[in-house]
C-alpha cells in the first residue's frame, strides 16, 4: 500500500466521521426528511466505530512496515550467503514461516538466480556434479527457475556463469 492510498483512506475516515455528523444534525433537525433505516444507522455509526476503522489503517501501516524491512533484510541476505543459509536466518528472525517462494518474492528472481550461480560455483568447487546438485536441489524443494525439476543441465548452467 503506497503512501498515497493510507493518506487517503485516512482522509476518507476523517469525511465519513464528518458526513455522519452532518446526517445526525440534519435527521435531527429535519426528522420527517430521514427514513427509520436512516435513523438506525445514525445512530449505530459512533465514534469507536471510526477508532476501530483508524486501528486497523494503523495496523496496516505496521504490517507493511514490517514487510518491507523482511524484505531489505532478505535483499541484504542474499547478496553475499547461500539461499538455504537467508532462509535460515529469515526464519529464525521472524515470527511467520517464510519458504522459497516467500524469499522469491522478497528478494526477487534475479536475485535468487544470483545466489543459486553462488551456490552451484561453490559445489562444483567442492567437487560436487550437476547431477548430484540437482538431485540435492530437488530434494530439498529448491525451487527451478524454468522447469518443474532441477536437471544436472540446469545445475551446469549455473556453474559456468561464474
Amino acid at each position: 500500500m503506497s503512501e498515497e492510498s493510507e493518506s487517503e483512506e485516512f482522509e476518507v475516515i476523517f469525511v465519513a466521521r464528518e458526513a455522519v455528523g452532518h446526517l445526525r444534525r440534519l435527521s435531527r433537525d429535519f426528522p420527517h426528511l430521514a427514513t427509520q433505516p436512516v435513523r438506525v444507522a445514525i445512530d449505530t455509526w459512533n465514534e469507536e466505530m471510526f477508532q476501530k476503522g483508524e486501528l486497523v489503517l494503523v495496523q496496516k501501516q505496521r504490517a507493511k512496515a514490517e514487510q518491507d524491512a523482511l524484505e531489505k533484510r532478505a535483499i541484504d541476505l542474499i547478496e553475499e550467503n547461500l539461499v538455504d543459509d537467508v532462509l535460515d536466518q529469515l526464519n529464525r528472525e521472524s515470527t511467520k514461516e517464510i519458504d522459497y517462494s516467500d524469499l522469491i518474492d522478497m528478494v526477487g528472481k534475479d536475485r535468487y538466480i544470483e545466489a543459486l550461480t553462488r551456490e552451484a560455483v561453490e559445489l562444483k568447487v567442492n567437487a560436487v556434479s550437476s547431477e548430484q546438485a540437482a538431485e540435492l536441489w530437488n530434494n530439498c524443494g529448491k525451487p527451478t527457475v524454468g522447469g518443474e525439476r532441477w536437471t544436472a543441465t540446469g545445475v551446469s548452467v549455473l556453474m559456468g556463469k561464474s
